[in-house]
């Protein structure tokens, strides 16, 4: 038995959660195909180039509309929407442009991508490629456009939400 076969999983995800991360929708689609999924696993890449990944579950609707699609649109929350993150990421939100009922937004310029609103910034992307990693895949943008705003951002901790960062303090 290796290493990796003796690892408890489930300490594993308990260890993964202690990482906080801010939370995004990515969406992708138009007005008659949206969807929408809520990550924590997204990342800015490269600077130049403008490069983000994201990653999404293999054999979900999300990966293969991003990958056939090709554009995408990444919604970084703000920390008064830990409704609209609960709700794309609860499986039973519906399918296609069902689970927009009730969401405020904003189809994108170009491509009429969902743009969520009041994010703190919306990043308009371009799939590059995407690279099978264990459940998941990791997905690998350019971005094409780019929106940013004030405010602060919902985090995930530890299972949680948390609205903002007011509480924290800056070490120098």
């Amino acid at each position: 038995m290796t290493a990796a076969e003796r690892l408890d999983t489930t300490l594993f995800w308990d260890a993964a959660r202690k990482f906080a991360t801010g939370i995004a929708v990515v969406t992708a689609g138009s007005a008659g195909t949206a969807h929408g999924a809520t990550v924590s696993a997204f990342t800015f890449i490269s600077h130049e180039p403008a490069l983000i990944s994201v990653c999404l579950r293999q054999g979900s609707s999300m990966l293969d509309m991003v990958t056939e699609r090709g554009s995408f649109a990444v919604n970084v929350l703000a920390g008064h929407q830990a409704q609209l993150a609960r709700h794309f990421a609860d499986p039973l939100r519906g399918t296609g442009t069902a689970q927009f009922r009730g969401v405020p937004w904003v189809p994108g310029l170009r491509d009429g991508v969902p743009l969520l609103i009041g994010a703190m910034c919306w990043l308009g992307c371009e799939f590059e490629r995407r690279i099978p990693m264990g459940d998941h895949e990791f997905v690998l943008a350019r971005v094409t456009a780019v929106t940013a705003g004030d405010g602060d951002p919902l985090l995930y901790f530890s299972g949680r939400l948390y609205s903002g960062v007011a509480r924290l303090k800056e070490l120098s």
